[in-house]
């Protein structure tokens, strides 16, 4: 990773510590309220939310990783139609001269 790139994760990562705070806080704030929540199960909702987020942070990183490979790919695709229509070409012209070669024999 470039140092662009850390820093760019770096704030992204301090990002969803925060929001995951303010989840957490909402989550405790009902808690405290009419419907109360065991700290057993706060614990179980907060372990199902890591869960959660870490699945997917790996999908999205799964899902660049893909459409990397993708384009990749499609330019290797596009290389080889470019190839294959050059040789296309060549052929239709040595099968040109092939054919006059063989009248001026």
């Amino acid at each position: 990773m470039n140092g662009l790139s850390m820093e760019a994760f770096e704030r992204r990562a301090a990002e969803a510590e925060e929001r995951l705070s303010l989840l957490e806080k909402k989550v405790a704030g009902k808690s405290s309220g009419g419907g109360a929540m065991s700290d057993e199960k706060l614990a179980e909702v907060l372990s199902v939310l890591y869960q959660v987020r870490g699945a997917l942070g790996k999908e999205k990183n799964n899902q660049r990783l893909a459409e990397r490979k993708q384009a990749a790919l499609e330019k290797s695709v596009k290389a080889l139609e470019d190839e294959n229509s050059k040789l296309k070409y060549q052929i239709l012209h040595l099968k040109e001269t092939y054919k006059k070669g063989c009248k001026n024999a």
